[in-house]
């Protein structure tokens, strides 16, 4: 597993969306000193042809069936030969790249974690599935699969908005913020990227009867003073990686209704092409894979890159 410790594994299945996958690896210069593994993962035989064994008079198209199989593993390592042309026009080293096609075993997305739970540093994916809709959905089967059951490895959920390396992460003190602050340390050390450090505090009326008075102004005051201390520990572990004072922002929003939306404007302003959670946050609730404050995001923006670190 060592082995894979700086590489990035990239699903990749040939489509124009994929590309654009590509697109965003080359433009995020901090990745330019990692190894990528090129991943695909194909069916032998399109589903259609499944049940075809069955009929004894199937050779011809069991014929087909196999020129089939050639012609699209031939399309797609031209499709890996080009990704890889792009990544090293871009900087990346050529003997850094490496392309693997195998055929599916259990499945497209158990098949793509079972490979990332070889240690990988990330396992980065397009927000579009492996089939084309004409819906405006997000993510498709294969990518909501990923997110939902990676739940070791970093996602990295490339969008299409353009990269400026303007970076937000939320950040609330508990142990999943912390391990993305501790993987946002080790992308972004000794580099110019802007880093924006975000909590939020959400609108909490909390009426006590018996004492009649309204609590929320207090409890807001004791989360507002958690986040200040988390954001002060955040900003020591940037600076101690090279990141400078100049280019750390930082923002504690109050009583907000909505903490997803709150995020996403916050990055609308500040320009972030990037957005950071750890997978959960304070209420970190074993049975869900992923916190609802991440998801919300990666639907209420279709554009920007969210990273979910576990």
């Amino acid at each position: 597993m060592v082995k894979n410790k700086n590489s990035i594994l990239v699903a990749f299945d040939g489509s124009q969306k994929a590309f654009k996958t590509i697109e965003y690896l080359c433009s995020f210069k901090p990745f330019l000193n990692k190894k990528v593994v090129l991943y695909n993962v194909i069916d032998s035989v399109p589903e259609c042809y499944y049940d075809i064994r069955k009929d004894p008079f199937s050779h011809g198209a069991m014929t087909q069936v196999k020129a089939w199989e050639i012609g699209h593993r031939a399309k797609m390592e031209n499709s890996m030969a080009e990704a890889r042309m792009m990544l090293i026009a871009a900087g990346f080293k050529s003997e850094a790249i490496t392309i693997a096609i195998k055929k599916k075993i259990k499945g497209i997305a158990r098949d793509i974690l079972a490979e990332a739970q070889k240690g990988y540093f990330a396992l980065l994916i397009r927000r579009r599935g492996w089939s084309a809709s004409i819906l405006p959905i997000p993510l498709g089967s294969i990518s909501t699969k990923l997110i939902g059951k990676g739940t070791t490895i970093p996602i990295l959920l490339a969008g299409v908005k353009k990269i400026n390396h303007s970076i937000l992460i939320a950040v609330d003190g508990s142990d999943g913020s912390k391990r993305a602050v501790e993987f946002l340390t080790q992308t972004v050390e000794n580099t110019d990227c802007r880093i924006v450090l975000v909590s939020v505090v959400r609108d909490c009326e909390m009426y006590d009867e018996k004492m009649e008075e309204n609590k929320s102004a207090y409890f807001t005051k004791i989360a507002f003073e958690e986040f200040e201390s988390a954001i002060s520990e955040t900003i020591q572990h940037l600076e101690a990686v090279g990141v400078k004072p100049e280019k750390i922002t930082t923002k504690i929003m109050k009583r907000v209704k909505s903490r997803a939306g709150a995020i996403i404007e916050m990055a609308k302003k500040e320009g972030c092409d990037t957005i950071i959670f750890g997978r959960k946050g304070k209420s970190d609730v074993a049975s869900f894979g992923i916190g609802r404050v991440p998801w919300k995001v990666i639907h209420g923006d279709k554009k920007i890159t969210v990273w979910i670190i576990p």
